[in-house]
C-alpha cells in the first residue's frame, strides 16, 4: 500500500527550510516503523504548496490561506494515479470539507482520525496542540466532527514547532530518553495530560501536532511512571495512517452524499 502525506504549506518567502519539516516527518515515520505500525505501507512526503505567511502564525487567517493550497495538492496527487490513499499532517486540519469533496482517493486527516479512535475506545478524551489559537481551531473542528460531547479540553504546551523540531534534530531517537531538554518538554505534556485525567476524567489523550508526536514514546513512558498505564495515548498522525489503511483495505472512500458537489446524481430531497 502506498500513501502520500501532504504538509499544509511550503512557507515560501519566509525564513524556513522545507527540509526541516521533512526531517520531522521522516523521524516520526521511522518511529512508527520501529514500532511495527507500517508493515506493508510505504509513505511518501509531498513538498506541499508554497504559502507565504509568518513562521509561527497559526490563527484562523492562516487556516483560510493554506486551505486552498492543501486542496490543490490533494487534487494533484490524486491525478497521479500512483497512490492508494492520501493523509495530511496538520493538527489544525485545513481545507477539511473541500478536500473531502475533491479527493478521489481515501483521505484521512490526523485529528479527525484520532478523535474517532478515541471515541471508539472510550467516553472522554482531550487533545494537545501547540498554541491557544490552534486549540480554539481544534475545538471547533471536533465540534463539526460531531464529537464535541466527548472532548473535555484542548490543551497546549507553550513551545513552538521550531523549538520542538530543534530537539528532534539535536537528539537522535536513542538519545532522547536521557536528554534533560527532552525530559522537560515531555514532562510538560505529561503534566497537561495528568490534569485532564484527574480533573476531567479522560480515558484517552491525543497529541495532535506532528512535531510533538516525535516524542510519543517519551510521553508514554512519563504517563506510565506516573501510574497512568491504563490511559490510551493516541498520536494523530499514526491514527490517520491506520484510518487510511482501513479505508483502502475495505475499499471505501468518503461519501459523495456527505461531501457533495453539484455533480451529485442521487441528490436527497432535503438536508
Amino acid at each position: 500500500m502506498r500513501i502520500i502525506d501532504i504538509p499544509p504549506y511550503q512557507r515560501a518567502g519566509v525564513n524556513y527550510d522545507p527540509a526541516e519539516g521533512h526531517f520531522m516527518m521522516k523521524d516520526l515515520i521511522a518511529s512508527m516503523r520501529g514500532r511495527g505500525q507500517l508493515e506493508g505501507v510505504e509513505i511518501d512526503i509531498d513538498e506541499g504548496e508554497p504559502t507565504p505567511h509568518g513562521a509561527e502564525t497559526r490563527d484562523d487567517s492562516v487556516v483560510t490561506n493554506i486551505a486552498v493550497g492543501i486542496v490543490n495538492r490533494i487534487k494533484a496527487v490524486c491525478a497521479l494515479g500512483k497512490y492508494d490513499a492520501v493523509i495530511t499532517q496538520a493538527g489544525i486540519e485545513p481545507g477539511f470539507l473541500a478536500a473531502k469533496m475533491v479527493s478521489t482517493l481515501p483521505l484521512a486527516y490526523p485529528v479527525h482520525a484520532a478523535v474517532h479512535f478515541a471515541s471508539a475506545l472510550g467516553e472522554k478524551f482531550c487533545v494537545l496542540t501547540t498554541t491557544d489559537a490552534q486549540a480554539m481551531i481544534v475545538r471547533r473542528n471536533v465540534q463539526s466532527y460531531g464529537l464535541n460531547h466527548k472532548l473535555t479540553s484542548v490543551r497546549y504546551v507553550s513551545r513552538s514547532s521550531t523549538f520542538t523540531m530543534a530537539l528532534v534534530r539535536k537528539y537522535p531517537k536513542a538519545a532522547r530518553k536521557n536528554a534533560q531538554e527532552v525530559k522537560e518538554f515531555a514532562g510538560a505534556i505529561v503534566n497537561q495530560f495528568i490534569r485532564a485525567i484527574e480533573d476531567e476524567g479522560v480515558d484517552s489523550v491525543i497529541i495532535g501536532s506532528p512535531h510533538q508526536q516525535c516524542f510519543l514514546d517519551e510521553v508514554r513512558e512519563g504517563l506510565d511512571i506516573a501510574g497512568y498505564q491504563e490511559i490510551n495515548l493516541i498520536g494523530a498522525f499514526p491514527a490517520a495512517v491506520e484510518m487510511a489503511r482501513a479505508m483502502v483495505n475495505m475499499k471505501l472512500t468518503q461519501s459523495p452524499r456527505a461531501y457533495p458537489s453539484d455533480t451529485l446524481k442521487a441528490k436527497p430531497a432535503f438536508r
